[in-house]
């Protein structure tokens, strides 16, 4: 054999068995699962290019919080898009029906979802789209306020309602690689926003300077490489139908500190090419989304017993640029009142703060009014994270978390001290039995109480609750009929210690009366006109002639000796 045909063989050899190594190299990586790196704070895996979870403990769009998704119309002669030559800064667009042309993004649905983890608020973008045409070029327009009128069956003119601070999330992808995420945010001159400061125009509004995501970290992204699953939509997903991002917002300086921001719509659509200029074309009707960095604060006051006229006051860390609350705008310190109130809450009694950015914060009850003691303190709170609680060494003071869109509710209940007199009535006379149908007048600073007078009922007792502490007057007024009263003066009761009735704390008084008797006299001639006699009884300052058969009366006796001299004449 020639010397060149045995180094042809050789390298055919040679050549076969590298294929086959290369081969059996490209089936394993085809094999193996990728390493994706979530965003930093999140574990939403934005860069796998699916939408089913990987690595246990992750979320992805299957499980991923607050998902919200948008469809478009069915791809034909009805499905809507921009018209007309609609650019990205002209807010007054106009939508026009027909076939999407083959050389552009025919979309067909998006998903967004938000959630604040990690302290920073993140949003998360998906969309698929009907034909692969290599590059993708795509903005999520996020509003803070809805375009009335704008859906999925609009056309015709439309102005979207843009508001200063709006943002636009551009998704640029080539075809290969992984796509590129910018920011830019709508600036109108109304917010004091500069010209100068606009993206591609030199007029106010327009869309601010475009902000690098990728680059700056704060964003992440992958188009899908393979076929993909879709277990929302029930869907399988050929190469390049699907796209995805995670976005850090608080990063990105969407939600600067101490700053409200709150979005509530968002739509999607695509342009005809990567320029910012270039023409917007098919897109996917708005949906009511809600991304906010801030929460809610709720303080309320109850008295116990509930509507009792007294104010409270409180000092509070509650703070922001946009704070909102009803009893004032400056919560550091607030006063409330629980007067009238029996089941429900009003103004009076509650500090309602909205726009409170995310973050810790403590309120704390002044001094208690006299009187009055701290029954309890309660909170609660609705929205991941968020959170309430009584302080464990000042059991004033709330100590409260706020996460976006969370509420959190504290309830002060403070106990009005609250006594009770209890009067006892009884006989003078051994064995002192009780006496019931006595009256008592209650009073407070000269006035009566409620319900005064009082009568002794079930064995002489009166017992009347829920007195507030203080000096009190009580005075007997009515006996019980046979009885004589045997002090009228008024007297001063003292009610300083927790009570009430039946519970043996009671401020007690008692009194007695002494029963009365009645002594009757009478003088009867038997000749009829024959005698008369007069009579005299101890108390009367002289005799009294009586005719015959007429009786002498002594009425309202107390316990005594009494005596009568009857003198018949001769």
């Amino acid at each position: 054999m020639r010397p060149h045909t045995i180094r042809s063989l050789f390298t055919r050899r040679r050549t076969r068995v590298l294929a086959s190594a290369l081969g059996a190299l490209a089936l394993m990586a085809a094999l193996a699962v990728p390493a994706f790196a979530n965003l930093a704070g999140s574990t939403f895996e934005g860069n796998d290019g699916n939408l089913v979870v990987n690595t246990a403990g992750n979320t992805d769009w299957v499980n991923v919080p607050n998902r919200v998704t948008g469809v478009d119309q069915p791809t034909g002669k009805n499905d809507n898009a921009f018209g007309q030559g609609t650019k990205e800064d002209v807010p007054d667009v106009t939508v026009v029906t027909g076939s999407i042309p083959p050389n552009k993004n025919d979309l067909t649905r998006f998903y967004i979802a938000s959630e604040f983890t990690s302290g920073k608020n993140f949003v998360y973008l998906g969309w698929e789209r009907l034909v692969n045409i290599g590059n993708a070029n795509l903005d999520f327009e996020i509003n803070q306020n809805t375009t009335a009128g704008f859906t999925g069956t609009t056309t015709g003119p439309v102005t979207l309602n843009r508001t200063a601070g709006d943002i636009l999330i551009t998704y640029d992808f080539a075809g290969s690689g992984a796509p590129t995420l910018g920011l830019l945010k709508w600036l109108t001159a109304a917010h004091g926003d500069s010209a100068s400061d606009c993206f591609s125009t030199n007029t106010l509004p327009c869309w601010g300077q475009h902000v690098d995501l990728t680059a700056a970290g704060f964003a992440e992204g992958a188009v899908n490489t393979g076929t993909v699953s879709d277990p929302i939509a029930g869907i399988s997903l050929t190469t390049g139908l699907f796209g995805e991002a995670a976005v850090n917002l608080t990063g990105a300086g969407v939600f600067p500190a101490g700053t409200c921001e709150a979005f509530g719509s968002t739509f999607l659509k695509s342009r005809s090419s990567s320029s910012f200029t270039a023409e917007v074309k098919d897109f996917i009707a708005p949906v009511p989304v809600n991304i906010s960095n801030c929460g809610e604060i709720k303080i309320i006051k109850h008295t116990d017993p509930r509507g009792v006229n007294q104010s409270f006051s409180y000092t509070s860390t509650i703070a922001g640029a946009n704070l909102n609350c009803s009893a004032d705008t400056t919560p550091a310190s607030f006063s409330l009142n629980d007067n009238g109130n029996t089941n429900a809450d009003n103004a009076a009694n509650t500090e309602d703060c909205k726009f409170v950015p995310a973050g810790s914060y403590t309120v704390t009850e002044g001094a208690e009014p006299a009187n009055f003691v701290l029954e309890s303190l309660t909170c609660t709170a609705v929205g991941a994270g968020s959170s309430g609680a009584q302080d464990g060494a000042n059991p004033a003071q709330a100590n409260i978390t706020v996460t976006p869109d969370s509420i959190v509710t504290c309830t002060y209940t403070n106990k009005q001290q609250l006594g009770a007199i209890k009067i006892t009535k009884t006989s003078s006379k051994s064995p002192h039995p009780g006496l019931d149908g006595a009256q008592f007048s209650i009073s407070s600073n000269g006035t009566p109480i409620a319900g005064s007078p009082f009568t002794t009922a079930n064995g002489g007792l009166i017992c009347v609750d829920h007195l507030p502490f203080g000096a009190y007057s009580v005075q007997e007024t009515a006996a019980p009929t046979g009885y004589k009263i045997d002090d009228t003066t008024a007297h001063n009761v003292s009610v300083s210690q927790n009570s009430t009735c039946g519970d043996g704390q009671e401020t007690t008084f008692s009194a007695t009366d002494t029963p009365l008797s009645q002594i009757t006299v009478s003088f009867h001639s038997k000749v009829a006109g024959a005698t008369s006699a007069t009579i005299q009884c101890t108390g009367d300052a002289s005799p009294q002639n009586l005719p015959d058969g007429t009786p002498r009366t002594l009425d309202d006796l107390v316990p005594g000796t009494y005596t009568c001299t009857v003198v018949i004449d001769p």
